[in-house]
């Protein structure tokens, strides 16, 4: 179904450790059927007609505390992922512009942050689409960096700031429409993680009652349709 109107959807893909834990395989191999459904997600949505943006959380901040050994096996699925992405087709044929964000890129490994670079520099004159990567990433860090930025502090001490002047220098600056949470947590819970803290004040949420590994297309246009029926009030 196509509404008219473009989005920018959000994804929290939570669950892929507990995934595997569940079917008795080692934690890695959660995190690579997790990269896999990731693949076929992003897939979905840049041949979806009603998305123009697309932001996927990939590591967090408070994820750099993990055990090295789980953050290799991260970083190496990332990296493989990454550079299938450099050569898709689907990205090409559909003008996907891809940007990394992350609010601490000293802790990215540098293969990770030179095939983003590559990315960017591949897909830098699309703009039929965008899909944003946060890596090493937290929404409180992202607007803090917004306020401290030189110009903000200028314009502070001037003028004052407002709402745009913030959203203008996050990294990612699009309000975001919908966010897709999986995990077989109470969809009560809705918990962001610190996932586009600025960007989704007004966003309709959406639970899974689904590890990430386990989702499909289907799921995914389930999800969709409930949006595209929600009334979005926005506050009023």
């Amino acid at each position: 179904m196509y509404s008219g109107a473009t989005y920018h959807l959000g994804i929290i893909p939570d669950g892929n450790r507990r995934w595997a834990t569940m079917h008795g395989l080692h934690a890695s191999e959660g995190h690579r059927r997790g990269a896999k459904k990731m693949e076929l997600m992003v897939n979905w949505a840049v041949n979806h007609d009603d998305i123009r943006e697309l932001t996927v959380y990939g590591l967090s901040e408070e994820n750099f505390k993990r055990n090295a050994n789980e953050l290799n096996w991260l970083y190496d699925i990332y990296y493989d992922g990454l550079t299938k992405l450099l050569k898709s087709k689907e990205m090409h044929k559909n003008k996907v512009k891809v940007n990394l964000i992350s609010t601490n890129p000293r802790k990215v490994p540098g293969n990770i942050t030179e095939v983003c670079r590559e990315l960017k520099h591949e897909t830098k004159f699309y703009g039929n689409k965008v899909l944003n990567i946060l890596i090493g990433y937290t929404g409180q860090s992202e607007i803090l960096k917004s306020v401290r930025s030189p110009m903000n502090r200028i314009k502070n001490l001037f003028f004052g700031l407002n709402e745009q002047d913030i959203a203008n220098s996050l990294g990612v600056k699009s309000s975001c429409d919908f966010v897709i949470r999986t995990g077989e947590e109470e969809a009560a819970r809705e918990a962001k993680s610190g996932f586009l803290l600025w960007q989704s004040a007004y966003s309709e949420y959406y639970h899974m009652e689904k590890f990430w590994p386990e989702i499909e297309t289907a799921d995914l246009e389930k999800a969709w349709e409930y949006f595209l029926h929600t009334r979005r009030m926005k506050g009023l």
